[in-house]
């Protein structure tokens, strides 16, 4: 019996070498195979991949009131590029405005108009874009920048974002790009609160002669990257506000 059963047991040993012979054969191939793939991937993204040309961006906001609680802004904002490459001037105000048949979830409940909007880069005018969404404004426009710090000016005019505070009043200022802040005003300036929540805020800016300045690290909020608004209490007549005339497409 048992010069029978040996080759059965050899014949069982040798088909199981071969199959493992087989599985251990698949298995290095699929490797080969998985890391062709892996490394002709990581070879395509590496040649998609380009260096970032965006560095670094400064800005200061200079603001100016009328005694009718309307005011223009100036905003120099001087961009540096490692590459040339197109890149915006301009941003985003959330919450920058108020459709007249929309409620406001938060104060100064406020229906601002902006208006007037130009952008120059490099001393060229450049085209303009508008959007508006809910209560959120864009004002920008696209400039293809040279390697190196470049200047562009963006101007526009608030209409609306001014209410009563008693005998005063209250003017919001909310910024498109985070900044320092300068703010001139035909009527003197009493105060000015920094409002991580309105309408709660801090004092914050300090004046200098005829104008307040605000540094960029102190309109920084604690708890989100700029601070909500800047109210500035100016010794303005509230009959004479002026009512913002808003485009009702948006």
């Amino acid at each position: 019996m048992s010069h029978t059963s040996q080759p059965k047991t050899r014949a069982d040993a040798a088909t199981r070498r071969r199959r493992v012979s087989i599985v251990a054969a698949l298995f290095i191939t699929l490797m080969i195979l998985g890391g062709l793939v892996i490394g002709e991937g990581m070879n395509a993204q590496s040649a998609d991949a380009a260096p970032n040309p965006y560095r670094g961006k400064i800005a200061t906001h200079l603001v100016t009131i009328a005694a009718d609680g309307t005011y223009d802004v100036e905003t120099v904002q001087v961009i540096d590029m490692a590459l040339e490459s197109g890149y915006p001037f301009g941003g985003e105000i959330h919450d920058g405005f108020r459709l007249p048949d929309t409620e406001a979830l938060l104060p100064p409940y406020l229906r601002a108009e902006y208006s007037d909007p130009s952008i120059v880069i490099a001393g060229q005018p450049a085209e303009v874009a508008v959007e508006k969404e809910i209560h959120a404004v864009d004002i920008s426009a696209l400039g293809k920048l040279p390697k190196g710090k470049t200047e562009g000016t963006v101007d526009y005019r608030v209409t609306g974002a001014a209410v009563p505070a008693g005998k005063h009043v209250d003017v919001y200022f909310r910024p498109l790009v985070s900044g320092d802040l300068i703010v001139k005003s035909e009527a003197p300036i009493l105060a000015a609160h920094c409002e991580d929540w309105p309408p709660q805020g801090r004092t914050c800016g300090g004046q200098e002669g005829d104008v307040w300045t605000f540094s960029k690290d102190e309109l920084r909020a604690s708890d989100r990257t700029d601070v909500e608004a800047v109210r500035i209490t100016v010794d303005a007549d509230p009959d004479d506000l002026v009512e913002p005339v808003i485009d009702t497409e948006y």
